[in-house]
């Protein structure tokens, strides 16, 4: 079995459904912040603190991106009508 193939599906997923996708990253930030939270309420959160907040961080900025590349091939296809 080939290693790349999980990979190719993943990539095959972002490219047929955006919105999805973008969708999980969002879920996935909310985690991390609800988890950064609670580590940091019971004490344990010093040095995870920042980094979970960053990987939160950076799920947003590339959901955003994929609701925009969602919504400029949802109005490409508009045109073409």
């Amino acid at each position: 079995m080939n290693g790349d193939q999980p990979i190719k599906r993943v990539f095959r997923l972002c490219s047929r459904s955006p919105r999805l996708v973008a969708r999980i990253r969002v879920a996935i930030g909310i985690w991390l912040l609800l988890l950064t939270a609670i580590l940091y309420r019971s004490g344990h959160g010093g040095q995870w603190a920042w980094l979970l907040t960053v990987a939160a961080a950076l799920h947003f900025v590339l959901a955003i991106r994929l609701f925009r590349i969602a919504r400029k091939g949802s109005e490409r296809r508009m045109s073409f009508r």
